[in-house]
């Protein structure tokens, strides 16, 4: 009776009994019926008996998955939670956006550099995108299909202390190639090893200075020599002589020569800048005045995106003015079929620095060259010296600021200068 009250269900408790009962008639009153009714009994009773049996171990049968669903419910409910604080918990910063640039993932330590608290939901990073080169921005630019970053090096300034991480961002694609959102990672890295790439670019621009220091000016003397001597045999001719143009094609080479010295022995030393406040717009203005003769030459059309409120800067503007004209001049001839050149500057409130871009729609720099255009005489143009960009850097790094570049290929590149401010 234990057995068919708790192991069974009532439906079968009532095919068993039916047919005990039966079972009971056919022992007690077999020998008194006919034996067609005999047999019709027995058929009967065994079919209940197989109907019985069927239900009981359908029944077990559901038991068991009713069994293995909770199982599984409960493991993915402990799996779920459990993943969800491991990807809140992970040492890395993570962000996932959708296709409309929506928050719709993101960890405690992701939050903690993009200053996104944790009751603001929803954020769309394509309208926090006021301030340069953060967590929040980068995501902007791949997810709009402008740029991916690798290793971009960031810095978050923490409660405690200075932190350096390396951002990666990628956009996500679906089957058919439809961006449906981007991802950010961003790891820390130490400080030594962050200071080591910039410490290493500083090592080559010194032991280029060194060698270049002593022949420089064993260089120098004797062309000074030979430049004097070719004005006086000039002098001999008059002016449409043809001889007179051949001098004149010496001098203007001589003068070329000169110049590569400059920037060799600028390289050799560090040098200290003539520093006094300037308005950096200003400085910018002029360059535009400087370059945009060639610009429309070439079909390039210059977008300024800067106001004139931005703060005082403390700079050499010639060395600054030298500077962006050299990057402003290399982004135009990135650009042999015409495009847009995109010269914009802000202020950085994260590092309490000015920002100035330029951003090119040119032919872009191959990744390979990208870890070598800083190196003293890198070049992809017999024409330049490859040292303009090596030039550059020196004097950014003098003025306790830093030039950095990203490029992709066939989309253009945008060549960075930050600049500290002083507060005042």
């Amino acid at each position: 009776m234990y057995f068919c009250r708790k192991r069974v269900p009532n439906l079968t408790r009532y095919f068993l009994l039916t047919w005990l009962g039966i079972v009971f008639l056919l022992g007690v009153q077999g020998f008194y019926l006919p034996d067609i009714v005999d047999r019709w009994l027995f058929l009967g009773a065994m079919l209940l008996f197989m109907t019985g049996m069927f239900i009981i171990l359908h029944h077990k049968h559901q038991i068991q998955v009713t069994q293995l669903e909770t199982k599984i419910k409960k493991y993915k409910e402990t799996s779920h939670k459990n993943d969800k604080n491991l990807f809140e918990e992970l040492p890395v910063a993570i962000i996932v956006v959708n296709e409309v640039g929506e928050i719709i993932k993101i960890n405690s330590y992701a939050r903690r550099i993009s200053g996104i608290s944790k009751e603001e939901y929803r954020i769309n990073v394509l309208q926090r995108t006021n301030a340069i080169d953060t967590p929040l921005y980068f995501l902007a630019q791949t997810l709009r299909g402008e740029e991916e970053f690798h290793e971009q090096y960031y810095n978050y300034q923490g409660e405690q202390e200075l932190s350096y991480l390396y951002v990666n961002t990628s956009k996500m694609v679906d089957c058919q190639g439809k961006t449906v959102g981007a991802i950010l990672i961003a790891c820390q890295v130490s400080e030594q090893s962050f200071l080591g790439r910039h410490l290493s670019q500083r090592g080559k621009l010194a032991l280029i200075g060194e060698l270049a220091a002593g022949t420089a000016h064993e260089i120098r003397n004797p062309l000074t020599t030979v430049k004097g001597l070719i004005q006086l045999i000039a002098q001999r001719f008059p002016q449409g002589d043809r001889a007179r143009q051949h001098f004149d094609v010496i001098m203007k080479e001589i003068e070329q020569i000169n110049s590569i010295i400059k920037e060799l022995l600028l390289l050799a030393r560090r040098t200290t800048p003539n520093l006094s406040f300037a308005s950096l717009p200003a400085v910018l203005d002029q360059v535009l005045l400087l370059i945009e003769g060639e610009a429309n030459c070439r079909g390039i059309q210059i977008i300024r995106d800067y106001n004139d409120q931005l703060p005082l800067v403390i700079i050499d503007e010639d060395q600054i003015k030298q500077v962006f004209i050299h990057l402003a001049t290399n982004a135009i001839h990135a650009m042999p079929s015409g495009g847009e050149l995109h010269i914009s500057a802000r202020t950085h409130d994260i590092s309490n620095a000015l920002e100035i871009s330029f951003a090119d729609t040119g032919i872009g720099i191959k990744k390979e060259h990208l870890a070598r255009i800083f190196q003293p005489f890198f070049t992809t143009t017999p024409e330049n010296t490859g040292l303009g960009l090596p030039v550059s850097y020196q004097i950014i790094d003098n003025h306790g600021g830093n030039l950095s570049v990203r490029s992709q290929l066939g989309k253009g590149s945008t060549f960075s200068v930050t600049l500290p401010l002083v507060n005042y």
